[in-house]
């Protein structure tokens, strides 16, 4: 493009400057052209007055001139007025032919006049086509960046796709060798069902037959005897409520035909469990000569512990106790609480525990008494990495850390205070961290993963391939439905059965962090682009956008938080301050400024709604209140 609009801006540029030649020889003829005009003036005025002269000398010396005809003065003046009459017709004729150029210079000037104005038209036309075509140039750059952000995006999705189909095969390829063998289990033990069933029912009808049999022989009796009676016979008689049967020969032989019975339902019970436990002494036998016996019974071994805890595991809820949360207006404390950075802020369901996560790889615990004042409770060490995230489960007993090592760990901080466990599988720092339930977590990830973990049995049972970096995620339902928010301006929900991603929202950019009120239903998204996003659930969209002219987003994990009674929205800004807005009248309620010296990179309301706590990135906390 640059090369075309060149060419034609030389060529335009050499044709202007060949009109200016062109027009600078005819002004020089031109010029020419009018002295010769004014000489020929001044030659004609000459001319008249030497007429006059000679008409003059003619009249005067009339005489004379019979007389001296040959009088050199006379031919003189005739010779003069012949090279005059001369020079005259030769400036005329001269005169003729400069008209003719005259005009025919004319022609060419008008014909160059018109040329000129065609190409000045064409060099506007031209520029108009050159602006145009630069801002085309400008929106295809445009497009061009666009469309390398979105094959950034799409390229880090077939990324995730590739490791997620490798560790699928991996997965299958370890799987299937099991596969086969649990179907020869299945197999053989549906071949042990069919025998059983057939079995059972083939013993079943006999007992019917038997107990049918049995049955029908005392009905018999019963008739009988009423038979007898009713012939006035003294085998069977009444007295009161007492039957007395006198002749013990029926009864005896009535016993003994039911022992015989039961005896023989006994015998063939008997042998139907010995040829049951035969049948599966043989099958197990066969199935130990395949290799396959061990692992089938460690399957069933872990689907009966997983039927035994399956009754402990309590979804997790967060308690809710606050009606009205406080506006925060002033400090009531501050105190630095490392030596290093703070990245991550969290109150324990009570509120009376605070715990902040540092760069110091350790978990300082906070208590906050009811005036506000802070005293050190204890420090949680073990973590090999700077701590991102901090989650508490819904008995307080346990603290959930996700940490910049690619490693999730589980502390007790009661009278203990040990590292329970730590959860490795990640290949990216981890960004957030939440209980699901007493025995389930979810942890996101840099490396475009979401994992859920057994607690129990201390592994990952679940992932989900996002695609994208994962900032923060929420739970929002005893279901464990996931919401995460992702750096592809995506929040993504997830589906806790199928683990299907159920449905996506685009943002204008990257999502820093999520928090989720469920009474409202309400979830509170912090945006790359220094903005806050209220997003109604139920209707799945945007209700209304949080912002101001000094909230400046300073990280790619910036926390901001809802209050406890879904009221307010808080997060702190890049200069410090700390921004509150009301949900309801989506007003600014307060801006706490000249307290924090750095970047905020996390806020925390306490669950009664009394304190807001604050951290920035230079070891400092604030406990701000109404």
């Amino acid at each position: 493009m640059e090369i075309i609009t060149s060419n034609w801006k030389s060529y335009i540029f050499c044709q202007l400057k060949e009109h200016n030649q062109q027009w600078n020889g005819y002004n020089d003829i031109i010029e020419h052209y009018n002295r010769i005009l004014e000489n020929n003036g001044i030659l004609q005025i000459q001319c008249t007055k030497l007429v006059t002269d000679v008409n003059h000398l003619r009249l005067a010396n009339a005489g004379l001139e019979k007389a001296s005809e040959a009088s050199q003065q006379i031919v003189n003046v005739n010779d003069k007025l012949t090279v005059a009459n001369e020079e005259v017709v030769k400036y005329l004729r001269d005169n003729v032919e400069l008209s003719k150029e005259v005009l025919r210079l004319n022609h060419s000037v008008n014909d160059l006049n018109a040329k000129l104005i065609t190409e000045e038209n064409k060099s506007r036309q031209y520029k108009n086509e050159n602006d145009e075509l630069n801002e085309k140039l400008k929106k295809n750059d445009l497009e061009i960046s666009d469309l390398v952000q979105i094959n950034q995006i799409v390229r880090e999705e077939f990324q995730a796709i590739q490791t997620r189909i490798h560790i699928l095969q991996v997965d299958y390829n370890q799987i299937k060798p099991s596969c086969l063998e649990l179907e020869q289990q299945l197999e053989t033990a549906k071949r042990i069902h069919k025998q059983v069933e057939d079995e059972l029912i083939y013993y079943k009808n006999q007992h019917a037959a038997m107990h049918d049999y049995e049955t029908e022989q005392f009905n018999n009796k019963i008739r009988k005897n009423t038979e007898r009676q009713k012939s006035f016979e003294p085998t069977l008689f009444f007295e009161d409520d007492l039957v007395i049967i006198p002749p013990m020969k029926q009864s005896s032989d009535l016993n003994q035909d039911t022992l015989i019975n039961s005896n023989r339902l006994n015998d063939d019970y008997e042998s139907m469990y010995n040829s049951y436990d035969d049948s599966l002494r043989r099958d197990k036998k066969n199935s130990m000569i395949n290799g396959g016996g061990k692992f089938f019974s460690s399957i069933i071994d872990k689907f009966k512990n997983g039927m035994t805890n399956s009754t402990n595991d309590r979804l997790y809820r967060t308690s809710i106790s606050c009606f009205s949360a406080s506006i925060p207006r002033h400090e009531v404390a501050h105190w630095d609480c490392t030596e290093l950075e703070v990245y991550a802020l969290q109150f324990q369901p009570s509120g009376s525990i605070l715990a902040t996560g540092c760069s110091d790889k350790m978990v300082h615990l906070w208590e906050i008494t009811s005036t506000g004042q802070q005293y050190k409770y204890c420090s949680l060490q073990g973590s090999h990495g700077a701590i991102n995230a901090l989650d508490f489960d819904n008995e307080g007993c346990r603290l959930l850390v996700g940490s910049s090592g690619d490693k999730a760990y589980l502390w007790s901080y009661g009278d203990h205070k040990i590292l329970k466990d730590t959860y490795t599988g990640h290949q990216g720092l981890i960004n957030t961290c939440k209980f699901i339930s007493g025995r389930k977590l979810a942890t996101g990830s840099g490396d475009r993963t979401i994992k859920i973990w057994d607690l129990y049995n201390r592994q990952c049972i679940r992932t989900l391939f996002a695609g994208s970096k994962c900032h923060d995620l929420v739970v929002t339902d005893a279901a464990g439905t996931i919401i995460s928010g992702h750096f592809d301006k995506k929040i993504r929900i997830w589906d806790p059965i199928s683990d299907k991603c159920l449905d996506e929202l685009q943002n204008d950019s990257a999502i820093t962090s999520l928090s989720y009120n469920d009474e409202k239903k309400q979830l509170l998204a912090c945006c790359k682009d220094d903005t806050l996003k209220l997003i109604d659930l139920r209707q799945r969209k945007i209700i209304y956008t949080f912002s101001h002219d000094n909230f400046k987003v300073s990280t790619d994990t910036t926390k901001a938080i809802l209050s406890p009674d879904g009221c307010y929205a808080c997060v702190g800004s890049h200069d410090g301050s700390i921004f509150v807005w009301n949900v309801e009248n989506k007003m600014c309620e307060s801006i706490l400024q000249r307290k924090h010296t750095t970047m905020v990179t996390s806020v925390a309301w306490q669950p009664d709604g009394k304190y807001v706590a604050s951290c920035e990135k230079q070891r400092r906390v604030i406990l701000w209140s109404d």
